[in-house]
């Protein structure tokens, strides 16, 4: 491995090709059984800007020219966020414990401090010895989360078979990509609203939002091939069978559940976003509601997708109940560990 491995400013199909491989070597050594990404998913990922964000990537080759190791250090333009990166690390298993990992992680913390970053955020399946590399090096646990699956063939009955029953309180609006024009503006403020009430939790994301970033998000996702799908409660009743995105016109948005379906071509697995009910409307069962109602749609309009994963913070137990309910099923764990940078 060289001393100072330089970052890949612009990958060839020939690395991207090497980067999968590492990747799919990673995963059928770590988690067997587990899908591999698909080649083209992986592209879309490294080659495709998120909001506000960009990804600084490394990929190492030995002396042979087979690749060895991949790094991504996620940089943030958000003011929010400037000063957080996320890390992601993979050593291909015949070369771990050869220095490679630690010799290419003080490269990209190094990295991170001339970027201006003071935090670092990286991922680890628990009870593994990605725990005790990244605890050895200055990071430490910050967030546990449950990842679960639920195979669309064994949804309950109940949940599959009916479809939703709108009350005086609350209806159900669905829309593919970005929010209508008529509902944009109360899906920003509620997602804003959902993201600054979270408690508990490690900040991981934007707790401002607005209709440019939403229809930024919602961009980013089309351009990757994928497509994003939203069921949203609205308060009150519905105002008449307008189709698509039909709802009161101040976008009185209760709740929400986001769900992103991968390209043709690109798998059979649909991956949940975001899922959140304001703390006012609470307690009513739009949580269990949002979620069913997104897993019939889902069934009726893509039926080539066969599962759904989702991961969830262990201390929300409200959505884990949710989740079970639905049919998913814990498959496994991971902890966010943070370090802190010293300031410059």
């Amino acid at each position: 491995m060289p001393a100072n491995p330089a970052p890949l400013t612009a990958p060839t199909a020939d690395d991207l090709r090497a980067w999968h491989r590492v990747q799919s070597a990673a995963l059928a050594h770590d988690r067997p059984g587990e899908p591999v990404p698909d080649q083209e998913a992986v592209r879309g990922e490294l080659t495709v800007p998120g909001v506000d964000s960009r990804r600084v990537l490394w990929l190492v080759r030995g002396r042979n020219g087979d690749a060895v190791a991949t790094a991504s250090l996620q940089l943030f333009s958000d003011p929010e966020r400037a000063r957080t990166a996320d890390v992601g690390l993979t050593v291909h298993p015949a070369h771990r414990r050869l220095g490679a990992g630690s010799r290419l992680l003080a490269t990209v913390v190094e990295a991170a401090a001339r970027a201006g970053c003071r935090t670092l955020v990286a991922n680890a399946a628990a009870g593994t010895t990605v725990e005790a590399f990244l605890g050895a090096r200055g990071f430490s646990p910050a967030l546990r989360l449950t990842h679960q699956r639920l195979l669309l063939d064994e949804v309950p009955e109940r949940v599959r078979d009916r479809p939703d029953a709108p009350d005086s309180g609350y209806h159900l609006v669905f829309w593919p990509g970005a929010a209508p024009e008529h509902l944009i503006a109360g899906f920003a403020r509620a997602r804003g609203e959902a993201a600054a009430t979270a408690t508990g939790r490690l900040d991981l994301g934007p707790r401002c939002w607005d209709p440019a970033r939403l229809r930024k998000a919602a961009e980013v996702v089309a351009r990757r091939g994928e497509r994003l799908l939203t069921v949203a409660a609205l308060c009150g009743p519905p105002d008449g069978d307008a189709g698509e995105g039909a709802g009161s016109a101040d976008g009185g948005i209760a709740g929400f559940t986001e769900l992103v379906v991968p390209a043709p071509g690109a798998g059979h697995t649909a991956r949940q976003y975001a899922t959140a009910v304001l703390p006012a409307h609470r307690g009513n069962g739009l949580g269990l509601r949002l979620k069913a109602e997104m897993l019939r749609r889902l069934a009726a309009d893509h039926p080539g997708i066969t599962e759904v994963r989702t991961d969830t913070a262990d201390d929300d137990r409200h959505m884990l109940a949710v989740n079970a309910a639905l049919g998913f099923r814990a498959q496994r764990r991971t902890v966010v560990y943070r370090m802190r940078l010293p300031a410059r």
